[in-house]
């Protein structure tokens, strides 16, 4: 199995079997139903994985992203940055700059990949539904900037500055977002729908 089919099944599994139950019944958001050809486009140009119908009828569309328990330690989610290396220079700008999902679901799971199907107890040790729309609004404001130069997020002058760095194999550069940051500079602004384990961290 390639890495992308290992890593598509275990993410199917933590939506199906976690995400699901714990997350989306919870909000009262039910699932739509799309096309294949069209959820493949919106996941490929759009960062899209999912579309749902909100309580209030509004549909939205969720990005997940899900992590195993090793990575619990960590407080931020990322988003992919550029590929200045790829040879299309169409695909240097990466998610950050195409994802028009309006929130992000963000977990740390209490298993590892291998493991997981054989678990028993699968469940959140943290998850967070980031609402992308007041994020990129407070970029578009610059409330939030993105910088070469450290290793974790940080808060100066009422303002988020997050590191931009670059993957081990330098194939691709991320930037990291501390989650508790986010809501001490943005809760009045709901930017956390639903969150465990963040916060208290």
């Amino acid at each position: 199995m390639t890495y992308y089919a290992d890593d598509r099944k275990f993410t199917d599994f933590v939506h199906a079997q976690v995400a699901m139950p714990k997350i989306y019944e919870h909000l009262g958001w039910q699932p739509l139903s799309v096309e294949a050809k069209k959820m493949d486009f919106e996941d490929k140009n759009n960062g899209i994985d999912y579309f749902f119908k909100t309580t209030t009828g509004l549909v939205v569309g969720v990005q997940e992203r899900f992590r195993e328990a090793q990575y619990n330690a960590y407080n931020d989610f990322t988003l992919r940055y550029r590929r200045d290396f790829n040879r299309d220079v169409r695909q240097h700008p990466s998610e950050f700059f195409k994802i028009k999902a309006d929130f992000m679901v963000y977990g740390i799971i209490n298993s590892s990949k291998q493991a997981i199907y054989e678990q028993k107890d699968i469940d959140f040790l943290k998850f967070a539904v980031i609402n992308l729309q007041v994020f990129f609004e407070m970029f578009v404001r610059g409330r939030i900037r993105a910088k070469l130069g450290k290793n974790k997020s940080y808060i100066l002058d009422n303002q988020m500055i997050a590191p931009i760095k670059h993957n081990t194999d330098n194939s691709s550069s991320f930037v990291a977002f501390d989650i508790r940051q986010l809501q001490t500079l943005f809760g009045k602004e709901d930017i956390l729908l639903l969150q465990k384990g963040f916060l208290e961290a």
